[in-house]
């Protein structure tokens, strides 16, 4: 079995994460009847804003909550633009780690944001989070 979690890019308004690749990008994918295609909408960063208080927890004072954009509980409307900016800026001030970095930052956050966080926030993440847990 195959999984493909990819970020979406845009908003989502096709039915399928197939068909949201096909329409946006061109992708066009074999049958996929055991694997598995699942998107990260719009963009990695869209997942930390569902767990605001791990991000807070990670840069170690000084983080600016009130400046991301978009509710912790519908991550799926926060246009791609405004992630990593926002971020930046309200990590910028921060005691130990500085500014968001997504390669420095973006795997180790992955790790410690709540999948029950993201999943409530996100159709697109809830639909990964239960084919991880049907494995």
């Amino acid at each position: 079995m195959c999984a493909l979690l990819v970020d979406s890019e845009a908003p989502v308004t096709a039915a399928t994460a197939v068909q949201h690749l096909h329409d946006r990008d061109g992708w066009d994918f074999p049958t996929l009847d055991q694997h598995k295609a699942f998107l990260m909408v719009q963009a990695m960063e869209a997942w930390f804003l569902a767990d605001r208080d791990a991000l807070a927890e990670f840069y170690d004072g000084g983080f600016l909550t009130n400046s991301l954009p978009g509710s912790p509980k519908n991550i799926e409307i926060i246009a791609k633009d405004d992630l990593e900016p926002k971020l930046k800026h309200a990590s910028k001030p921060t005691k130990t780690k500085g500014e968001y970095h997504k390669g420095k930052h973006g795997f180790e956050l992955l790790a410690q944001i709540d999948p029950a966080k993201v999943g409530a926030a996100s159709v697109h993440a809830k639909l990964f989070n239960d084919f991880l847990a049907s494995l």
